[in-house]
């Protein structure tokens, strides 16, 4: 007798901690979550509680108009609730579309039907009885199932059936943290199935007790809980198993508040003062915090960072790429920052956008230093046609003018010359071989133009370099030292990190070593300014560096310098 009393307060404190808290859950579920869940998991628990509630009024007023209440309830409920459940379970694993709309109305119907059914009972095929009886402190009621409950058990274990199918598949075809959920689901739902059909059955712990809908209401608690304060929808474990641990460039994880949930080691070497916790637009690194900021708050907006490389110190240049990192609702999450290094893209960028300069320096050229030769010539031209024209030729004048068009054309093909050769040089050295340049620079010497100047080299090294291009850079340097420089001598010397070409001429200008290599620039009325241009152009083209200098003596001194031996 005292475990029957014991039994019943457990009982019935459960039952109406059921109500309670799932009706709670309803109305919460309804009002507050926003999740695309919130609606079906929502009925759900108003399902439950009120099945709670039928069988609560049940426990405690056997043998009473309560009871029937109660009993029209529960059958009301307990039909729906297998409805519930099919809805809520398609919406979780995505196939909500495939169901038709109109199954839920006929859920409805087919579920108030039932709930009449059992109340008036026909000729007893609903429910063999209800057996009213002492249970603890109260007496109560509990139905007994008859040739119906077994068909509406049958259409409930179908229903349930086929969500157990659905969270199968849905386990077998998803990966990661959501296999876990969708296994405490399809548990949680069977354990149900199978605690109904032991009710139908007979097959009870208490003549009457029913666990239905406790263990249903523990399933729609259990699938809350799972939902909800397990969190699986949060970022971090969505996508670390898919893209973090698997890449080698530095990746963040930012939530949904833009707070840095996670990185990996290769950003954490990268960003300095990276924490976890710390919203993005207040790390420690403003400039890192500022670009990474925008890139999250437009995603298709392009972003880059450049930092000094912590392994080299030299600057390298990240391309910051945002993908919103969603769960199987397509809500955004958070998201997904990678940085991939872009260095060696910008530098080719940049080598192109200098070709694109030369191209168009070489059509400056074109249109400007050719077209006055080019109208020298046909100025002359029509000189030597009118000379040559009458009765008298004037022969001198023709002479004269023809000379001058031969001189046109010689200019023309110097230009020419000059510039091929400067189209030429810039392209980047490739391949470079050892060059000596002791001998590189004599054999320079006898092909340039250098007048009465002589020629001292001091010492010799071995440099990687295109040697046809570096002989063409000092033929360069040479005939500036004829045509501009009234040196005497030019001495080729070494350095601790290259080599430099002296003159023991004049001097430039300081006011003109800034300009002095630029396409065009020439202090001479004759002189093309191509010369030195070309130069720096060789150069830079084997990744050296020139600078002009002031000799301590006079003259002028171009120093080569980072050349690699």
């Amino acid at each position: 007798m005292a475990d029957d009393v014991v039994l019943s307060l457990v009982v019935i404190g459960l039952v109406f901690l059921a109500t309670i808290v799932s009706g709670l859950l309803a109305v919460y579920s309804f009002g507050r979550i926003d999740h695309p869940l919130s609606e079906s998991y929502g009925v759900l628990m108003a399902v439950d509680s009120f099945w709670a509630a039928g069988y609560f009024l049940m426990l405690v007023a056997g043998g009473t108009l309560f009871a029937e209440v109660g009993l029209f309830i529960k059958a009301l409920s307990s039909a729906l609730a297998a409805f519930a459940w099919l809805r809520f379970v398609s919406e979780y694993t995505g196939d909500s579309e495939w169901l038709p709309g109109w199954l839920w109305w006929v859920g409805a119907i087919e579920s108030v039907v039932w709930s009449i059914l059992v109340v008036s009972n026909p000729g007893g095929l609903m429910l063999a009885g209800v057996d009213v009886g002492q249970f603890g402190v109260v007496t109560a009621a509990i139905e007994v199932a008859g040739l119906g409950a077994f068909l509406q058990l049958l259409i409930g274990a179908a229903l349930v059936g086929l969500s157990l199918f659905l969270l199968g598949r849905f386990f077998v075809q998803t990966q990661g943290i959501y296999r876990y959920q969708a296994l405490i689901i399809f548990v949680i739902g069977a354990i149900v199935l199978v605690s109904t059909t032991l009710f139908i059955g007979d097959y009870r712990p208490h003549p009457l007790v029913d666990p239905t809908p406790l263990l249903f209401n523990l399933q729609a608690l259990g699938v809350g809980w799972a939902l909800y304060r397990y969190d699986f929808l949060r970022v971090a474990p969505v996508i670390v198993t898919r893209f973090f641990r698997e890449m080698g460039d530095p990746v963040l994880l930012i939530n949904g508040e833009r707070v840095v949930a996670d990185f990996n080691a290769a950003a954490d070497d990268l960003v300095d003062g990276l924490r976890t916790q710390v919203s993005i637009d207040a790390l420690a690194d403003t400039a890192f915090s500022e670009t990474l900021t925008a890139a999250v708050a437009d995603p298709d907006a392009p972003g880059e960072f450049t930092t000094a490389s912590a392994a080299t110190g030299s600057q390298r240049t990240y391309d910051i790429e945002v993908t919103e990192a969603t769960d199987q609702f397509d809500i955004t999450r958070g998201y997904v920052v990678v940085l991939r290094d872009i260095t060696d893209r910008k530098q080719r960028e940049r080598q192109l956008e200098e070709q694109n300069d030369r191209l168009e320096e070489f059509a400056d050229v074109v249109s400007h230093d050719l077209r006055n030769p080019l109208s020298t010539a046909e100025g002359w031209t029509a000189a030597v046609g009118d000379a040559l024209d009458g009765e008298e030729p004037d022969i001198e004048t023709a002479q004269m003018g023809l000379e001058h068009i031969a001189h046109s054309h010689d200019r023309m093909d110097e230009l020419i010359e000059v510039l091929l050769t400067m189209a030429r040089q810039g392209q980047t050295v490739a391949d470079p071989e050892p060059v000596s340049i002791e001998d590189c620079a004599t054999d320079a010497w006898v092909t340039a133009d250098t007048g009465e100047m002589e020629l001292a080299v001091e010492g010799d090294r071995t440099v990687a370099a295109d040697p046809a291009r570096l002989r063409q850079a000092f033929e360069n340097l040479f005939r500036n030292a004829n045509d501009h420089g009234a040196a005497s001598t030019v001495t080729v010397t070494l350095t601790p990190d290259g080599f430099a070409v002296e003159d023991d001429g004049a001097g430039i200008d300081p006011d003109d070593h800034e300009e002095l290599f630029e396409f065009g620039y020439s202090t001479d009325e004759d002189g093309t300014g191509i010369g030195l241009a070309v130069v720096k152009r060789i150069i830079e083209a084997h990744g050296w560096q020139i600078r002009v200098d002031e000799r301590d003596d006079g003259g002028t001194c171009f120093e080569i310098t980072g050349v690699s031996t």
